[in-house]
């Protein structure tokens, strides 16, 4: 597997140099009054590139708190009705059923 990652890392970079060399051109961008001489066009893409994986990761790990949070308040809750569950069987007369068997004939 650290292979399969060394190969998948290596191609990466193989891409981002030889991206770089061959779109080192400089750019004059401008925004709303503000100049930017001499910009080459791979920082550019670059930089938009590792602002959309920044964004993703923390969107992604947003999420994953949101998921555990629920998870957790779901966990609460079975416990809770399972407490309810063994109060309400201790105090009546009730016997659960047998296991049935499920074997096939």
């Amino acid at each position: 597997m650290r292979f399969i990652y060394l190969i998948v890392i290596l191609a990466f970079a193989f891409f981002f140099v030889t991206f770089g060399v061959q779109n080192s051109d400089p750019i004059k961008l401008r925004y709303f009054g503000y100049a930017y001489d001499e910009i080459p066009i791979y920082f550019l893409v670059f930089t938009f590139f590792v602002i959309g994986f920044v964004m993703a990761a923390l969107l992604g790990a947003i999420d994953k708190l949101r998921m555990t949070l629920r998870m957790n308040k779901l966990y609460r809750k079975i416990d809770e009705l399972e407490q309810k569950n063994l109060t309400l069987m201790r105090g009546s007369s009730y016997q659960p059923p047998p296991p049935q068997s499920t074997g096939m004939m």
